[in-house]
């Protein structure tokens, strides 16, 4: 089978399918009716209809997940996608739920995560089974819904449905990822100590998701002081920008950063720690100075050391941390922080560092979520089968690696994340203008339907 030239015969069908469902603007609604709301069960009820006309057996989950198969036998091999997304955002150049082709990029909230590597995948099976393949084993794509907040819709597909032997999502990047850190998602709330001078903050709010870089934050002030001028030198001192204006009597003092995911925090900029060293700045003396030194150095670098908890490893690398949110007003301060950590990481040591980290200060820990490590060693025959189809395709040497964000490879019993993005991939998840190389996609169905070949033949 030639699957290169096959690949790109396939390309039109792959962009009328995919554009079809980034039409449909599947983000969270609260709806009495739909798990998710209205939008993602249609992108559900899409993409298996997309299914069912093409001849393959499809199911619809209760509305939490549903999945496309194909093949015979016992044993399952697994490719989980999930066809919801973030909210869209401002600043689009064309409407994010209108995708357009420019300049052989497709742009659409959805295109990179995770429709477009979804889709991908769907047409390497369609392509298997148009030219007769009969595969050894059942290929199922399965398909969740709540895959950017809480998983609860792959929770409850495993709660019905059969998990596979192995499995991959098409949810990150190439070669193979064959580990993936523990993600800890926590909430440190304390009691504000009462500030000492004229001069006085009201209030500090920053951020609202944990797993992101929050790219703007912002303190009421009260002061007698000429506060312009402090935060104005403040902004060219460190290279930063912001905003200020007084409002009856009081400052409100905005600081921009630069928002990127949190698997990666060295990379961004965090608005909220630049906000707290400006704050320190000011005449703010006594307990309330030293309460916000303390917040300030827990979270000045990402690598968890202000948290005690720094560590790393040769398999996955260093902890990082990311102060994803604060809501503070004079009386309490409730931060939000993602922590990712090695997969050698003893998760009940890091849990108790921080249980222990608050009540130093008299404060309240709460764990939100946590989604324990993952690691398939890289000789397993799954990891170097799909290693190997790369490299085939590719030209390259590459060799697994591991990264800090969290797939649905979790989800399995032994799974990887495998594509779709290449190392030279435009990766513009969750930001304004996302969008994929159609060559890159084109690349990658050639790349799942080789490997759903060679697992299944």
């Amino acid at each position: 089978m030639d699957f290169h030239a096959l690949s790109e015969k396939y390309e039109k069908e792959y962009l009328e399918n995919v554009m079809e469902l980034l039409k449909i603007p599947s983000v969270f609604e609260e709806d009495p009716v739909y798990p998710y709301g209205k939008p993602i069960h249609d992108a559900l009820e899409k993409m298996l209809s997309i299914g069912k006309e093409d001849g393959f057996i499809t199911k619809n989950v209760d509305g939490h997940g549903g999945h496309i198969e194909f093949g015979e036998g016992d044993e399952i091999i697994g490719v989980l996608g999930h066809l919801d997304v973030v909210p869209a955002g401002a600043g689009w150049t064309t409407s994010p739920f209108e995708p357009t082709i420019r300049d052989g990029k497709l742009y659409a909230r959805g295109a990179q995560d995770d429709k477009g590597p979804v889709m991908a995948a769907y047409i390497a099976l369609k392509l298997l089974k148009d030219q007769g393949f009969e595969p050894k084993k059942r290929i199922r794509l399965i398909l969740g819904t709540d895959e950017e907040r809480d998983w609860k819709g792959i929770d409850h597909y495993f709660k019905k449905e059969s998990m596979p032997s192995l499995g991959f999502t098409p949810d990150a990047s190439f070669p193979v990822i064959h580990a993936e850190k523990g993600l800890l998602d926590s909430y440190i709330t304390y009691q504000v100590p009462e500030t000492e001078g004229e001069t006085k903050v009201i209030s500090v709010h920053g951020g609202d998701r944990l797993n992101m870089v929050p790219d703007e934050a912002v303190a009421r002030i009260e002061s007698p002081m000429n506060v312009d001028r402090v935060f104005n030198d403040y902004l060219a001192k460190h290279k930063l920008e912001g905003t200020i204006k007084a409002t009856g009597g009081q400052y409100e003092v905005k600081v921009n950063g630069n928002a990127v995911h949190a698997s990666k925090p060295e990379e961004g900029l965090n608005a909220i720690t630049a906000l707290l060293r400006f704050l320190l700045s000011l005449p703010v003396n006594g307990e309330y100075e030293t309460f916000i030194q303390r917040i300030y150095k827990a979270f000045a670098t990402t690598d968890g050391e202000g948290l005690n908890v720094k560590q790393k490893d040769e398999v996955s690398g260093a902890l990082t941390s990311n102060l994803g949110s604060i809501a503070m007003d004079e009386h309490t301060c409730k931060l939000g922080f993602n922590l990712r950590y090695p997969v050698s990481a003893d998760y009940r040591a890091i849990d108790q560092k921080l249980k222990d980290l608050a009540a130093k200060n008299e404060g309240t820990y709460e764990v939100y979520d946590h989604l324990a490590s993952i690691h398939l060693e890289k000789d397993h025959p799954f990891v170097t089968t799909l290693l190997s189809v790369y490299n085939e395709v590719t030209g390259e040497k590459a060799k697994a690696k591991t990264m800090g964000g969290a797939t649905y490879a979790r989800a399995l019993e032994a799974g990887v994340a495998f594509g779709a993005l290449f190392d030279d991939s435009p990766d513009t998840a969750h930001q304004k203008d996302e969008h994929v190389r159609i060559s890159d996609m084109v690349k990658a169905i050639e790349i799942y339907a080789r490997s759903l070949y060679q697992l299944t033949v």
